[in-house]
């Protein structure tokens, strides 16, 4: 993995100036609201209490299909990686220089990688915050754009997690490949954002 990694946000890109597309529920909605948000916005709504009552139902389902089901309809989403004029990897109209990582089915692990991706050596975490079921993590990290695209990173990502943090490959969502791939937002009280960024706002 070296040469890929990264252990500082690179250039002039500026986390707390970086916008991403916001989608109303249920998933089926593919066009966005008309006004972009910020890492920190998303921060504060998955802090907030709007989605507290949707997360601890969908945590109390025990069958896999009937949560997936109650997911899509119930919980609004983003898209990380930029802004879109349709949720779709076509109707990229500009890249955010984001990427998010879905750890899934974390289970007894879930806190332990929350720490460990907080002072992760290679990437700067930005944005961390538990699933809507509470068994996996969104990382959001920087990508350079200019040293490879959006998959080429995300397979060198995934490799690094795989590999540093000893994850299988279900564990680390191969479907965050693509540029448009939605972030459910749910409920996490204890979410991360880097110090940076509150102090900015």
């Amino acid at each position: 993995m070296e040469g890929i990694t990264q252990n500082k946000t690179a250039g002039d890109w500026n986390p707390a100036e970086v916008r991403m597309s916001f989608f109303r529920k249920p998933i089926t909605n593919k066009v966005p609201e008309s006004k972009p948000v910020s890492l920190f916005w998303v921060y504060q709504y998955v802090r907030g209490r709007w989605a507290m009552p949707e997360t601890e139902q969908l945590r109390i389902i025990a069958d896999k299909d009937e949560a997936r089901k109650f997911k899509g309809s119930n919980f609004d989403y983003i898209t990380p990686s930029g802004l879109f004029s349709y949720c779709s990897d076509q109707c990229l109209m500009k890249h955010s220089g984001l990427i998010t990582m879905d750890l899934d089915e974390l289970n007894e692990r879930t806190e332990e990688m929350f720490e460990k991706l907080i002072d992760d050596p290679a990437f700067d975490t930005l944005l961390l915050f538990r699933s809507p079921r509470g068994n996996g993590l969104k990382w959001f990290i920087h990508i350079d754009l200019s040293r490879c695209d959006h998959r080429t990173w995300f397979v060198a990502i995934r490799n690094y997690l795989m590999v540093t943090y000893q994850l299988t490959e279900k564990q680390v969502d191969a479907q965050c490949i693509n540029v448009s791939r939605a972030c459910f937002l749910c409920h996490d009280e204890n979410a991360y954002l880097k110090t940076e960024l509150i102090e900015y706002f």
